[in-house]
């Protein structure tokens, strides 16, 4: 089967994370291309961050449309995904339709479209335009839709009944120490402002959505009530206004220290994994952390409600609070030993692994 994995860039991200992990998981019995749409001249550094990591066997290629959205660029993507001739196109970013709504359109009798709802559904994915895609191409089960989690499955098919749908839970290619594991020991260390200090690990870009504000004041919160901890946020953007502000509120047992591409190495060496986003699909370093045997502080947004047994393998707060958030937070710390025997009985048994999740694939496609 020849595949087409279409996404915007490579940049750090949980979405662009997933999409390489699954095109190498497919090109193993498949012919398989990533497309990245946007010119990844621009910022190659950024927008090509995850390319090193693509198996031999998938094909690259980059469409190279600017900033901005306008018919030629439309036609230009239809173009490409034509020249592709793919028994099954694969979209990824709620805005990808959008760019592919030409050849969504005109070549759905040759192609099987797919798009994966990589976020809560009304985030974007609920808007007059999908429910235009919907009700056009979807009623007609000319293109699925894949939901990430089993909640965001239930408010997918509650917007849209009659959609070829399915539920298949993300999944991620098992983390293993790098060359920079040791290196990595030492560094997690320094961020210790106390010896007896326990490391909270935070792995997403500075965005409005993953709230980081709320966790910055948690965290400082918890510090002040004697908490012996350091929080280490590993992601971009915190150069920017928002992060900015982000950067200022934090407490000096907050630590920003940009992208990395051995997360897992970070991960294998902190104490607990936080999240605090107003919203979710099924997070992927959320999954990287279960499958170290990390325990799992978060909001309760989707994929953190599927994947966590509140107070079993993590905690989740009953809230989007700053109070709420700092009660989480407070019984991780003093039930952190049970949580984290919890976790780690639990991530061998993992059903969150890249085989399952591109199998699940598979049969989706060929239904």
């Amino acid at each position: 089967m020849k595949i087409l994995e279409v996404v915007f860039t490579l940049r750090p991200g949980g979405a662009e994370r997933f999409a390489v992990d699954l095109t190498n998981e497919l090109s193993k019995a498949n012919e398989v291309t990533i497309m990245a749409i946007k010119d990844d001249s621009v910022e190659p550094e950024r927008n090509m961050f995850y390319a090193s990591e693509l198996a031999e066997s998938v094909t690259y290629k980059n469409v190279g449309i600017s900033k901005g959205y306008s018919l030629n660029k439309v036609i230009k993507i239809y173009k490409a995904i034509k020249n592709e001739k793919a028994d099954i196109v694969h979209l990824h970013g709620h805005n990808m339709p959008h760019f592919c709504i030409l050849a969504i359109f005109l070549l759905n009798r040759k192609s099987k479209f797919y798009q994966t709802i990589h976020s809560d559904i009304h985030n974007g994915y609920d808007s007059l335009f999908y429910r235009f895609l919907v009700k056009t191409v979807g009623y007609q089960q000319r293109m699925g839709f894949i939901a990430l989690s089993e909640t965001n499955y239930r408010d997918m098919i509650d917007v849209y009944p009659k959609i070829k749908g399915a539920c298949i839970p993300n999944g991620r290619a098992p983390i293993v120490p790098t060359d920079r594991f040791d290196e990595t020991k030492e560094e997690m260390a320094s961020y210790k402002s106390a010896a007896d200090s326990r490391i909270y690990l935070h792995v997403a870009r500075c965005s409005t959505v993953k709230n980081q504000m709320l966790l910055v004041e948690a965290f400082g919160k918890f510090v002040e009530k004697g908490y012996h901890a350091d929080l280490v946020i590993i992601g971009s953007g915190f150069d920017s206004k928002l992060g900015e502000s982000i950067r200022r509120e934090a407490g000096n047992n907050v630590h920003f220290i940009g992208s990395r591409k051995n997360v897992g190495d970070y991960m294998l060496h902190a104490d607990a994994f936080c999240l605090s986003s107003d919203f979710e699909g099924m997070p992927i370093t959320m999954l990287e952390a279960s499958l170290v045997g990390l325990p799992i502080v978060s909001t309760p947004v989707c994929g953190a409600v599927d994947i966590i047994e509140n107070k079993v393998n993590g905690v989740l707060s009953e809230g989007h609070t700053v109070g709420e958030y700092l009660d989480a937070l407070e019984y991780s710390y003093q039930h952190l030993c049970e949580l984290r025997q919890n976790s780690l009985k639990r991530k061998d048994d993992s059903s969150y692994t890249i085989e399952n999740c591109a199998r699940k694939y598979m049969d989706f496609f060929k239904s």
